[in-house]
């Protein structure tokens, strides 16, 4: 074959396997809509369809995929949690304001999967992160780009790119800084700048955050409403205790209660309080409206009430919390 032979082939698998890339998208697209950015395994373990063939987003026993029809790079990394007796803490990786680390496959840097990583930051070709809120639980982060290759430390980051950088695969040169080296995309393409990215994976780690919060407090209490019972986890929502613009505010599960979104409303405008032991009280205003069903069942018929707690003890509200945030309450009712 000669080279300009060669040239075209190549040209011609880049662009099969961009446009995998962006059918995979498409359907994450999709699976973060379904399932309301917490997407569980089983759902993406199901692939999507491309070219009359089963296209698999991610493998389950190792975090760095390259599926059978691509023939460079990778389409997806994932980061598991590992289940445990009791709900996990809050994950500390998200803490911080850089790029997200990723620990290479094993302890040698030119094994395959870490060639094919290293490809894909070669290449600068966009790529997927499964991000694991709680065990078999994912969001899902894309467009993705490898920015550090640091093969010392067995680690490459990652950061959160833009749709706009996706209409055709990226140019890419290398500039090495100390001993790994830094990816320097090309400006014909116009991606994001290294700043760009940071700030977008800053973005990306806030909503990490919050996702990952709900999750832990949904777990930690079964998918129910603490207060109501309510057992529809789209209609359920993580409430702070102490407010999260307060410094002590932080997404832990002690800081949390699950609560439907009637009762987080409530709770948050301070017509509904829990004490440290647990008990409800519904602020006097409202016990003295009379109206239908739904005010008399769903908020005044909870006065006096226990919420129901994590089977976990230390999955259970903090009662210092809980005894700031009641004064609170009872200073506005």
């Amino acid at each position: 074959m000669t080279t300009k032979a060669k040239n075209k082939e190549h040209i011609r698998l880049t662009d099969r396997d961009h446009e995998i890339r962006l059918a995979a998208f498409a359907r994450c697209a999709e699976l973060m809509h379904d399932h309301g950015g917490a997407v569980p395994w089983y759902a993406i373990q199901e692939g999507f369809e491309f070219g009359g063939e089963q296209v698999y987003l991610a493998g389950k026993a190792r975090g760095i995929h390259r599926p059978r029809q691509m023939k460079r790079g990778v389409l997806s990394i994932k980061t598991t949690k590992p289940r445990k007796g009791r709900t996990a803490r809050y994950d500390d990786a998200l803490v911080g304001d850089g790029y997200f680390s990723y620990a290479f496959q094993g302890d040698d840097p030119s094994n395959h999967d870490n060639t094919c990583l290293r490809e894909a930051f070669e290449d600068q070709s966009p790529l997927i992160y499964f991000y694991a809120l709680v065990p078999s639980i994912y969001q899902i982060l894309y467009p993705c780009y490898l920015m550090e290759w640091n093969p010392g430390n067995l680690f490459c980051t990652v950061a959160i790119g833009s749709q706009f950088e996706l209409a055709q695969p990226s140019e890419v040169r290398e500039t090495a800084v100390g001993q790994y080296k830094v990816a320097q995309p090309s400006a014909a393409h116009e991606p994001k700048s290294p700043i760009e990215r940071r700030y977008s994976t800053i973005e990306a780690k806030v909503r990490l955050h919050q996702a990952e919060f709900r999750e832990l407090v949904l777990s930690a209490y079964d998918r129910r409403c603490s207060v109501s019972g309510l057992p529809i986890p789209e209609l359920l929502q993580a409430a702070h205790i102490i407010p999260d613009r307060d410094e002590r505010g932080q997404p832990d599960i002690t800081n949390g209660i699950c609560l439907s979104i009637l009762h987080h409303t409530a709770y948050d405008r301070n017509l509904l309080g829990i004490d440290p032991d647990g008990r409800i009280v519904v602020a006097e205003s409202v016990l003295e409206q009379h109206d239908g069903p739904t005010l008399e069942t769903a908020i005044k018929a909870l006065h006096g009430q226990q919420i129901r707690l994590p089977r976990h003890e230390l999955d259970r509200p903090n009662r210092d919390y809980l005894a700031e945030r009641f004064d609170a309450f009872r200073r506005a009712a």
